[in-house]
């Protein structure tokens, strides 16, 4: 079993970047859920990742900082993405009515 002290080391020990992309789904999905009941209990969350390998615990003190977690690893998931699967672009003619 693994144990990591923090989401940046779990996610960049993956081996390629559609294993990081799961993982970077796992934690928004935990995230989401701490999100949930830090809304219910209104005091201090905490989420355990316990996928019988590893194991994270971590401690987050206001919502807003649970709301810019999953931001930020959506826009991380984002770039991942893209570089897996390459930039799209949608161009159109401009006399297209």
């Amino acid at each position: 079993m693994n144990i990591y002290n923090n989401i940046v080391l779990y996610v960049n020990c993956s081996s390629n970047i559609k294993e990081k992309i799961a993982r970077i789904d796992a934690i928004i999905s935990v995230l989401e859920d701490s999100e949930l009941n830090n809304a219910a209990n209104g005091d201090v969350s905490e989420y355990w990742l316990d996928d019988g390998q590893t194991k994270i615990k971590t401690v987050f003190r206001d919502a807003d900082s649970i709301e810019k977690a999953i931001l930020a690893l959506q826009r991380r998931k984002k770039r991942l993405q893209n570089e897996c699967a390459g930039y799209r672009y949608g161009l159109m003619d401009g006399n297209v009515r």
